[in-house]
């Protein structure tokens, strides 16, 4: 997991990248993954890879976070997600976060662009978790918005379609900050719950709370949440 504060130390510098890889005429087996490196958009530098066949069609789809090798008008790292795909023989790319965002469970039209009032963004999370075990995992994102404090931290869960299409079954915001793990087939979400009267910085609740895969709903829900007093 990247915070906002290790996003470039985390990072990795490579090369540019085109938007798509040609790879053949379509006759043979599927094409070999590419290096990450060839999946970087121009100018900036991959932070996170994750790798898994997320529509079972047998190839493996790539997704790649990445931010601006040089800052934006704030001096802030503009961060990018891209997920890429195999398409009539050629790597290319399906989904980019600035753009729409995938459709479903009450999420916002987009995901990386730009929480009011805050000044930056970061892909705090990028990982794959199998929720019903069924062979088709999902894709777990961890978006956080901030600026003079720390903002909303959002969390989307995300499937690809047999016919390739990104669908969001899953969609959190909290409040303000928050701490996105996976643990297994499970994600924990922890974060400050704010009274009326709490100051910016310290919350007098902490929530936790347990989101998975819901037998009787046949959906990804949260399934436990907790609520504790910090003072």
């Amino acid at each position: 997991m990247s915070g906002p504060g290790v996003l470039v130390a985390a990072a990795v510098t490579v090369a540019a990248v085109a938007c798509t890889t040609e790879v053949g005429d379509g006759s043979g087996p599927p094409p070999p993954q590419p290096a990450p490196e060839r999946l970087v958009r121009a100018g900036a530098i991959a932070v996170d890879v994750v790798s898994e066949d997320l529509d079972a069609d047998g190839v493996e789809e790539v997704a790649v976070s990445s931010v601006s090798g040089r800052p934006g008008e704030l001096g802030i790292a503009i961060p990018y997600l891209e997920v890429f795909d195999v398409r009539e023989a050629r790597w290319i790319r399906v989904f980019d976060a600035t753009g729409a965002a995938p459709p479903g469970a009450g999420s916002p039209a987009e995901m990386l662009a730009g929480a009011d009032g805050f000044v930056g963004q970061s892909v705090q999370a990028l990982e794959v978790v199998d929720f019903a075990g069924d062979a088709r995992p999902e894709l777990v994102v961890g978006i956080a918005s901030f600026g003079a404090t720390a903002g909303p931290v959002e969390l989307w869960i995300v499937s690809m379609t047999a016919t390739g299409d990104l669908v969001t079954e899953f969609y959190r915001s909290t409040e303000r900050g928050g701490e996105i793990a996976v643990v297994g087939d499970r994600i924990r979400l922890e974060y400050g719950v704010y009274r009326s009267r709490d100051p910016g910085c310290c919350p007098s609740l902490r929530a936790v709370e347990t989101i998975g895969w819901d037998p009787a709903a046949g959906s990804i829900d949260v399934l436990t949440r907790r609520r504790t007093e910090t003072r």
